[in-house]
């Protein structure tokens, strides 16, 4: 007895009629035919008896129907299982983001991932230049970037999910209550910056490469604790996006001054020039929704931060 064999008996005893198992199996009749009789030969017994109802089973057939029902239903769910298996999310998964970014998400996004996905290992990287190298060059599967500039569309799916401010970060006391400045006193003042390519840094350059003047950066840094230190210690100003400072804001170690104009953009970006594995795919979802959450809790602004009615003092 071979598969086939089972399959035809199957499907003859489920129709009821050779005939209609011939059309549905798209074999000619008499060859079905011959197939049952060489299977009910190798059995030794009849599978299916002729009555005023058409074609039924022997008692023996209807034994063998039972049986080859479950073995259907166990290749049935193997098959599924194996399918299942092969597109659960395994291997690991590279995520790069901007400190302001991945200081928001990262731990969130592996407490959920991780209790949906224990079997995926993740490698969460931090970057401000280095972002889209990583990502053209493989090293990472998936990144926040904060613009698009020097990505080609056909290679690395781009989608903005988030635009928020951009302030001028001074010292406690520095700046009052929604203060907004232009990129001039950006300029103006002594700056703790990222070391070029950066967003804030394509933006300076490009206003400045028309007056002939140059920024005046003390310290160049992508860190973003030690901008935030050593703006708090009289060193010189930081320019950051609201995600990165309203909590310091809000805590009275720091104070903004909105720049007006500049809103900075917060892209999802993969390549799409090699098949998403089911863990980078799952990772992108996750990224959406926890994205999503943050942005309704007000952690990527809508407009100024208000300040606080009382302030304190707070190196967390």
């Amino acid at each position: 007895m071979n598969d086939k064999q089972l399959e035809y008996f199957v499907r003859i005893a489920e129709l009821g009629s050779f005939r209609k198992a011939s059309e549905s199996l798209r074999i000619a009749q008499p060859a079905l035919t011959r197939q049952i009789k060489k299977l009910e030969a190798e059995l030794g017994v009849a599978l299916f008896t002729r009555g005023t109802r058409g074609i039924t089973t022997t008692m023996p057939g209807t034994l063998l129907l039972e049986r080859a029902r479950f073995i259907r239903r166990q290749t049935e769910q193997a098959v599924a299982d194996v399918m299942a298996r092969g597109t659960m999310p395994s291997g690991a998964v590279s995520f790069g983001a901007p400190p302001s970014v991945a200081e928001l998400i990262f731990s969130s996004l592996s407490k959920s991932y991780l209790a949906l996905y224990p079997d995926v290992r993740l490698n969460f990287f931090e970057g401000v230049g280095r972002l889209r190298p990583w990502l053209l060059s493989g090293e990472i599967d998936l990144a926040v970037l904060p613009n698009t500039r020097g990505i080609a569309s056909r290679q690395v799916a781009l989608e903005t999910l988030i635009r928020e401010p951009v302030y001028l970060v001074g010292r406690p006391g520095e700046f009052p209550s929604g203060h907004v400045c232009t990129w001039r006193d950006v300029v103006a003042r002594p700056l703790i910056l990222a070391a070029p390519p950066s967003t804030v840094r394509g933006w300076l350059e490009a206003a400045l490469a028309r007056t002939g003047e140059r920024l005046r950066v003390v310290v160049e840094t992508e860190s973003l604790h030690i901008q935030k230190e050593l703006v708090d210690a009289g060193v010189g100003h930081a320019i950051l996006p609201h995600s990165a400072v309203y909590r310091d804001f809000e805590a009275g170690t720091l104070t903004l001054s909105r720049v007006k104009g500049w809103l900075m953009d917060r892209v999802l970006a993969w390549r799409t020039d090699r098949p998403l594995t089911p863990a980078v795919q799952k990772m992108i979802e996750l990224t959406r929704v926890e994205l999503a959450r943050l942005a309704a809790a007000g952690a990527f602004g809508e407009s100024p931060p208000e300040k606080p009615a009382t302030r304190r003092r707070s190196r967390g």
